[in-house]
């Protein structure tokens, strides 16, 4: 597994783009993976910002989020005192009552939490590994997003830097069996 790390002067020297809160970096685009979960992270928020609908508590969540970590068993959401846990589990059993004839073996949170991620993160990741660790990310949103889904293993943010564990034998190989990144 290699790692990377991303912070604020990543973020404006690479993508030119001014992050406030590096943890609520990672609730900035659209994905379908915490909509089930919007009730316990709207728990996240002061009294006065809950109440206002989901899209608001995702917009809400940018300025309030003070850590987050995520790894093959599950997300963890802090706020302050407060904590929000998103097995695993809970995912699966949701999808399998909405998709019962797929397979969720292959489900990998911390994957899935980075491409609730704005472009700006994932474009500074692709530089980030391209520059320090030569691989070979294609330019394509689709493949990189495949990419990012099945190779990121482990994420942890806070309010300093966003640590990315990315593993390249989760990813296709070639028939040498090396990696098609590198």
């Amino acid at each position: 597994m290699i790692a990377i790390e991303i912070g604020r002067r990543d973020l404006d020297e690479l993508t030119k783009t001014k992050v406030k809160n590096l943890p609520g970096a990672l609730f900035s685009g659209a994905s379908p993976l915490l909509k089930p979960f919007m009730n316990k992270l709207e728990a996240l928020l002061p009294p006065e910002n809950r109440g206002r609908g989901d899209s608001y508590v995702l917009c809400a969540l940018h300025s309030h989020i003070d850590e987050v970590h995520a790894d093959e068993g599950q997300i963890v959401v802090r706020s302050g005192d407060k904590v929000v846990w998103i097995r695993r589990e809970e995912l699966a059993e949701l999808m399998d009552e909405r998709y019962p004839t797929t397979g969720h073996q292959r489900l990998n949170l911390p994957g899935l939490l980075f491409l609730q991620s704005g472009p700006a993160l994932q474009a500074a990741s692709a530089m980030i590994l391209r520059r320090e660790h030569r691989l070979r990310i294609p330019d394509g949103r689709r493949t990189m997003r495949y990419i990012f889904h099945m190779g990121v293993a482990r994420l942890d943010a806070d309010k300093e830097r966003i640590r990315i564990g990315f593993d390249l034998e989760r990813l296709p190989k070639r028939a040498d069996g090396s990696s098609t990144l590198e």
